[in-house]
């Protein structure tokens, strides 16, 4: 088993917890890489949702965007039709705020 995924993902948690933005970015971009490429679609998704929750918390909303709707197609994709929907949620609140704010 490869848990080399798992393992970047609770790094990166850690160092948003501890909001080092240059160490957080590149620890979420190593956990989706890994899972993408271990062919964990449901954990490559997990980290695109925990890397989009991130960057709404630092106001990043474009960024915010473009990993809630990674992680959209990676639940659809594993045929979690709830966590679609969750997302989709999000992202609804995500557009409303992002076209309301320019």
């Amino acid at each position: 088993w490869n848990f080399t995924n798992k393992l970047r993902l609770l790094e990166a948690e850690q160092q948003s917890l501890r909001q080092t933005h240059r160490k957080a970015v590149p620890l979420y971009e190593a956990a989706i890489e890994s899972a993408k490429r271990s062919g964990f679609i449901h954990e490559q998704g997990l980290a695109c949702e925990k890397a989009a929750f991130y960057f709404m918390k630092v106001k990043n909303k474009e960024k915010a965007l473009e990993y809630f709707q990674q992680a959209r197609e990676c639940y659809f994709q594993w045929g979690s039709f709830v966590k679609v929907d969750f997302i989709q949620k999000e992202l609804d609140g995500l557009n409303w705020l992002t076209s309301s704010s320019g």
